[in-house]
């Protein structure tokens, strides 16, 4: 969310000290420390990025993305380069539907893990992740339809 790991490491410390100095915000009644988490976390980004207006990149979105060492120069540059693409076509989503895309793809929260998060209704939380996945599909599509074109020609 924040775009390097420098902010999140001080949004992740930040994060840590409200729980250790805010005694009585964290009620386990209504929410578990996980999501109790994740909302202070949500709440030190967006103050971060509110500070920053809206200027963020995303370091690493997922390290699956890599090629493994043992392949081959040319498909390892390949799959960075599309690794790439990708992380900036998230970077250049809205800061909602991304945050709700990060939760819920790379977090594997629930929409209602997410909706107690960023404190809207379930059915918010689905229409952001929906408008994130749609806005993806169309940036992407350049990338998506090389791919199919390369895999037909192969065969």
């Amino acid at each position: 969310m924040l775009g390097s790991r420098e902010a999140a490491e001080v949004a992740a410390h930040d994060c840590f000290v409200s729980l250790m100095t805010a005694r009585g915000e964290f009620d386990p009644a209504r929410a578990s420390l996980r999501t109790y988490l994740y909302g202070v976390t949500r709440n030190i980004a967006l103050n971060y990025l509110r500070r920053e207006r809206g200027e963020t990149m995303i370091e690493d979105v997922s390290e699956d993305l890599l090629v493994s060492a043992a392949e081959e120069p040319l498909v390892r540059l390949i799959a960075e380069e599309r690794s790439n693409v990708v992380r900036r076509a998230v970077e250049n989503l809205p800061v909602l539907q991304r945050e709700a895309l990060i939760l819920f793809e790379y977090e594997n929260l629930s929409l209602a893990e997410i909706a107690q998060i960023v404190e809207a209704e379930t059915g918010t939380v689905k229409a952001r992740l929906h408008r994130a996945r749609s806005n993806l599909k169309r940036m992407l599509a350049p990338l998506i339809e090389h791919k199919t074109v390369a895999a037909l020609t192969e065969k």
